[in-house]
């Protein structure tokens, strides 16, 4: 039975090394075995576990918040920027994700009634 290191584990997946420690630290991963060293070691059962994680959705190569959560306006446009980037990777409508968004929270979608409509000729500014 071959055992990968975490960088080639990380590899296998097409994520970085330091992705899949963030998944490690968050407990969205099961922490694999260690040797007498305390090197992870990755068994296939493990990879193919992580894999289908993957596969299914549940974890993702970008990880959106990577600082303590805040109300800060540097922070509120930090996380804007950083969902905004994952939207467009994932070629997913900022309406769609703001009306998903709205269902699972119903604050979001006080505000989404609130917001103005475009016209059709106007343009979004970047």
């Amino acid at each position: 039975m071959k055992y990968l290191t975490t960088l080639q584990a990380a590899r296998e997946f097409g994520v970085s090394k330091q992705t899949l420690l963030n998944w490690l630290r968050d407990k969205r991963v099961p922490e694999p075995t260690r040797d007498r060293n305390g090197h992870r070691l990755w068994s296939p059962a493990r990879v193919l576990l992580v894999r289908r994680l993957i596969e299914q959705g549940r974890l993702h190569s970008r990880t959106v918040v990577h600082a303590q959560a805040s109300n800060a306006p540097d922070a509120v446009e930090q996380y804007a920027r950083e969902v905004g980037v994952f939207l467009r990777e994932g070629r997913v409508e900022p309406e769609q994700f703001l009306r998903a968004l709205a269902r699972r929270h119903r604050g979001v979608a006080a505000l989404l009634r609130q917001r103005p409509r475009r016209s059709g000729g106007e343009r979004r500014s970047r």
